[in-house]
């Protein structure tokens, strides 16, 4: 192999790399916004049934709103920046969700 092909090659594995890693992190992306509207549409069903009455609506709205920032991921995906920002803020209202409804389970109306 001469010295030429060597260089060429290597470039098409780190192109090939990079293709996949940017794949890789786009799939992630992508699956952590729809963990978010998942759990928008379980607050939208637990308050459109029922459950969520009394201190579990303040936790099941939360997760409603997840579920909006969640999707509003899809509309920016273009923007890095916006993405990652509206990423972080629906995993945190998703986590405090349901850490809120573990709490108003467990602690409050055991």
């Amino acid at each position: 192999m001469s010295a030429e092909d060597r260089v060429q090659s290597e470039r098409d594995v780190r192109g090939a790399v990079s293709d996949f890693q940017e794949t890789a992190y786009g799939n992630l992306r992508a699956a952590i916004a729809n963990v978010a509207i998942f759990f928008g549409f379980v607050g939208v069903f637990g308050i459109v049934v029922g459950a969520a009455d009394g201190l579990r609506l303040i936790p099941m709205s939360v997760l409603v709103l997840a579920g909006l920032v969640g999707a509003a991921y899809y509309p920016t995906r273009g923007q890095w920046k916006t993405t990652v920002r509206l990423l972080v803020a629906s995993s945190a209202l998703v986590v405090i969700g349901l850490v809120g409804l573990v709490l108003v389970a467990t602690v409050v109306e055991p």
